[in-house]
């Protein structure tokens, strides 16, 4: 467990505060919910610095960096809707997205492969990102409807990120089920027992 790897967890754990200054109003609890998320971003941007940087790149971090963005951003989305500043349907798309993949990157770790962002995932992730510190500034009371305005559009930039990015990664499902079927052919030919036939 690097440095890294626990601002990466401590992204996770922040859901927990985030979502109790949303639903548990007090003084100053939507600034709270703006500082506590702000902090969490910092985090994704951090760990990845420092684990390139003492060569620390695990495939806990590639797997675990995906999932504490996830738990965050989709965390939030739930309360945005909830709250109406973004559309149902934006939300939609996007945590279905996110089931596909994440379901995508359990199969591949089947053959030993670990899928980690790429470039379309990470502009996805920025836009939504973005959006909804806006629409948090926005909530908070900081630009007021223009802030509100802004984030909205900016989601609608994400949305189609999403459906791009999520393409460039589902694209690759009939190698990664190639691949899991090939291993899981050699792991029945390694059995002593030989082929078993599995229960239906």
């Amino acid at each position: 467990m690097t440095f890294a790897n626990q601002l990466t967890v401590a992204r996770i754990v922040a859901v927990v505060p985030v979502m109790l200054a949303l639903y548990v109003p007090f003084p100053g609890s939507r600034y709270a919910v703006l500082l506590v998320y702000v902090a969490a971003i910092l985090t994704d941007y951090f760990d990845g610095v420092l684990a390139r940087k003492k060569g620390e790149v695990t495939a806990f971090g590639k797997l675990m960096d995906s999932v504490a963005d996830k738990a965050l951003i989709v965390s939030l989305f739930f309360a945005l809707v909830g709250e109406g500043l973004m559309g149902s349907w934006m939300a939609a798309i996007m945590v279905v997205r996110e089931f596909a993949v994440t379901g995508l990157r359990m199969v591949a770790l089947e053959s030993g492969e670990v899928i980690a962002a790429n470039r379309w995932g990470k502009a996805k992730m920025n836009a939504q990102s973005l959006a909804v510190f806006l629409l948090l500034l926005g909530y908070a009371g900081l630009g007021g409807e223009v802030m509100l305005q802004a984030g909205w559009w900016v989601m609608l930039v994400a949305v189609a990120l999403t459906i791009f990015s999520g393409w460039s990664y589902l694209k690759d499902t009939p190698r990664i089920l190639a691949a899991t079927a090939g291993q899981d052919r050699d792991d029945s030919s390694a059995s002593p027992d030989g082929p078993r036939r599995r229960p239906s």
